[in-house]
């Protein structure tokens, strides 16, 4: 037996996330992807991700990752030549502007240091200072995992920025069902998202919304090499409720059971948990002696929290010790490697998992001699956040 392996990890990464057992059951059935039974399927799957983004608009599902949907996105709405102001604040900002930047887009970036996010009063301010009068997209990551930040004032920027921009398209893959996104009422007129973070439901499939007239006559206009990724294609076939190519359906049941399990907590209530559970996690390992990596709270992301690594810890050492105690956590990316590891807040994690999770954590410390404190104050921060009671006897 191989101890640096673990059998079936608890996984707190920044996803996939762990998969409640009625939606791993309903992997378990395959039907034709032209047929009455899919048409339904399909029907079912967009009426649930339209609650979960909030909005009366379309959505597509895509078969491929959330990068697949960051890229149907770009390559759809943004054209050669086209001015995209980008705030960029962390890893996956950064690919952002790499996606725009491979179709031929002037990109406008705002940069921010490491572990800072947007605000409405700055940005505003340094797009002022910059003399912008106009640009045809901004484009943003909501919720960028590595470090682990937020853009907790996109609603307020939606709103002015549409006074130059003529589209506002959203990454928001990792914080879609964990914190509050509204796309309708926040004035975002595409966005993107995944299945294996928040919606605890396996990887591979991953979902465009499209919110806004505006965003179908941008649409018309733009000329791009791709057939699978063609919104285009996806419009019309969803008009039939099918997909252009063959989807996986099987993940496609699954997600619909996770939809379902999301409406029968309620949206609310599900974004609640996340929350909840985020502050305890974050308040437990904080008690425990652990330092969080983003000083801000406004800043700090629900759904990924980060913690520095104490000094003298080796980063591998403890995350493969970690995963020696059955637990999966992330080191960070980019210019915060090897000075932060991530925890995914994502899904379907039950106050067992939490426990499992804080204890791992402060275990693998212990083992590599860092002393970290384990009593009272810590449990209680496991025992009291709130959780939905059914979970405690649903499965």
């Amino acid at each position: 037996m191989n101890l640096d392996l673990a059998w079936d990890p608890l996984l707190a990464v920044p996803g996939p996330s762990t998969i409640p057992p009625r939606v791993l059951r309903a992997l378990g059935r395959v039907v034709d992807h032209r047929s009455p039974h899919f048409h339904k399927l399909y029907n079912d799957v967009v009426d649930g991700l339209k609650y979960l983004f909030r909005t009366n608009g379309d959505v597509y599902p895509i078969t491929a990752s959330g990068t697949g949907a960051v890229e149907t996105m770009v390559l759809n709405f943004v054209k050669p030549h086209d001015t995209v102001l980008v705030p960029v604040f962390g890893s996956f900002s950064r690919r952002l502007v790499n996606h725009l930047r491979r179709v031929g887009a002037e990109v406008i970036e705002v940069n921010y240091k490491l572990g800072e996010a947007p605000t409405y009063e700055d940005l505003r301010a340094r797009v002022e200072s910059m003399g912008i009068k106009h640009v045809d997209v901004f484009a943003t990551v909501y919720n960028d995992t590595s470090p682990g930040v937020v853009f907790r004032d996109l609603p307020r920027v939606s709103q002015w920025i549409k006074s130059i921009a003529d589209l506002v398209l959203v990454d928001n893959v990792s914080a879609l069902g964990g914190d509050y996104f509204e796309v309708d009422s926040w004035g975002i007129d595409v966005a993107v998202s995944s299945s294996q973070k928040c919606m605890a439901a396996p990887p591979v499939m991953s979902f465009i919304a499209v919110a806004s007239e505006e965003a179908y006559r941008k649409l018309e206009t733009v000329n791009h090499p791709s057939i699978y990724f063609d919104v285009k294609l996806m419009r019309e076939f969803g008009k039939k409720s099918e997909t252009p190519f063959t989807p996986a359906v099987n993940y496609l049941f699954a997600i619909r059971e996770a939809l379902n399990l999301i409406r029968e907590v309620g949206l609310e209530n599900w974004i609640k948990w996340h929350i909840e559970r985020g502050r305890a996690i974050l308040n437990a390992l904080s008690k425990a002696g652990l330092e969080p990596f983003i000083k801000n709270d406004y800043y700090r992301s629900t759904t990924v929290l980060s913690f520095s690594y104490p000094q003298g810890v080796d980063p591998v050492k403890f995350r493969k010790t970690t995963y020696r105690l059955g637990v999966a956590i992330s080191d960070a990316m980019d210019e915060a490697r090897g000075r932060a590891f991530r925890i995914g807040n994502m899904g379907y994690l039950i106050r067992r998992d939490t426990l499992t999770l804080v204890s791992a954590i402060l275990g693998s410390m212990a083992a590599l001699g860092v002393t970290q404190v384990f009593n009272g104050d810590v449990l209680r921060e496991v025992l009291n956040y709130w959780e939905p009671p059914s979970f405690s006897v649903d499965e």
